[in-house]
């Protein structure tokens, strides 16, 4: 049995679930067992369509050390092999106290800390890890798992075709919640833009956006914008469309897996230095942090205009892309898994 810790709300970005459930995916095709456990029932329709169980523990997301009793109750009654937790809330005092009970593999974006548990999962780049080396290693009885090799993304990542041209058209995709209207934003100032008007826009709206309606709104209006909501085949999009934007986080990775050459934003502080080590990657195109840029929109949308333009910079960014990332992380990590379960 696999338990996965893992919240998704208005305030946590979906990314989180999204990664857990691509693991849990890979586990269950390994004859697995998993089971989710979150804080607060939000976004469990996702979990709930992969086809896993899902516990609610009516605790808070953002306060994980006064749950300690409630998940100690659970790990008590329930044999766990592996309890994955992926929360930015995590403390040390948390993973500890539960390590002692499971094995714990936590899911490190940051490697701010050091972490009494059984496992820890490093695939983010960032500027402090350029001396750790990549691949699966041990330290201190902690098992690392670093690099891109190891990116949890979906299973239809792993299994990509480029025969196919890729259409006039852009891909917006700003996150679950998008707090600060960019979609909206970005349309506006792109759709006016003479050297974009012959594209198409497909826009991923977020399950937490609240800017929906005005979206609806501007997609009424305007027949190139495509809105798609609660989409299970995103990667038709970034393997069709011609260039994308795209918000910080675990989608950059999604779209280096598809070859999609890709301006980015960031909105939140641990987008920041995601995006900015892909960039200095030369990866994609880093447009700058929105929430100190007025002019955001702008920004983007011409440095948009540098990848439509430019066939030969299109294609030297799939190539660099593709030799990043290659989509079966998740695979990666659930042979991880399984094998350290075998060796207990």
């Amino acid at each position: 049995m696999i338990v996965f810790r893992v919240d998704a709300n208005e305030q946590v970005a979906t990314g989180h679930l999204m990664r857990t459930l691509s693991i849990a995916s890979a586990c269950r095709k390994r004859g697995l067992t998993c089971e989710f456990w979150l804080a607060e029932e939000k976004e469990t329709e996702r979990i709930a369509k992969a086809g896993f169980p899902y516990r609610i523990l009516e605790t808070r997301w953002d306060a994980l050390e006064d749950e300690l009793p409630v998940m100690k109750q659970r790990l008590q009654a329930q044999p766990v092999d592996w309890l994955v937790v992926d929360s930015y809330c995590a403390t040390v005092r948390y993973l500890a106290e539960l390590n002692r009970m499971v094995p714990v593999f936590y899911v490190d974006d940051f490697r701010r800390e050091h972490y009494e548990v059984s496992a820890l999962l490093q695939y983010i780049p960032c500027r402090e890890r350029q001396k750790t080396p990549e691949g699966l290693h041990e330290k201190d009885g902690v098992q690392y798992l670093t690099g891109f090799l190891y990116a949890p993304l979906r299973e239809e990542f792993s299994r990509l075709s480029f025969d196919k041209p890729r259409e006039k058209s852009i891909l917006l995709s700003t996150g679950g919640t998008d707090p600060y209207n960019m979609a909206g934003r970005i349309l506006a100032y792109g759709t006016r833009m003479q050297e974009l008007q012959d594209y198409l826009w497909h826009v991923i709206v977020g399950s937490m956006n609240r800017n929906e309606n005005m979206l609806r709104e501007l997609a009424a209006e305007n027949p190139k914008i495509i809105l798609h909501k609660n989409i299970p085949d995103m990667w038709r999009y970034m393997q069709q469309c011609e260039a994308a934007v795209s918000a910080g986080g675990t989608t950059l990775l999604e779209l280096c897996a598809c070859g999609i050459p890709t301006v980015c934003f960031a909105f939140a502080d641990n987008q920041l230095e995601f995006a900015e080590e892909m960039a200095e990657h030369n990866l994609l195109i880093y447009a700058g942090d929105v929430r100190e840029k007025d002019d955001a929109p702008h920004v983007i949308c011409e440095n948009l205009v540098c990848y439509t333009k430019d066939a030969g910079k299109r294609a030297q960014s799939f190539e660099r892309m593709r030799r990043l990332v290659d989509g079966k992380g998740a695979e990666r990590i659930a042979a991880f898994l399984q094998q350290y379960k075998r060796d207990v």
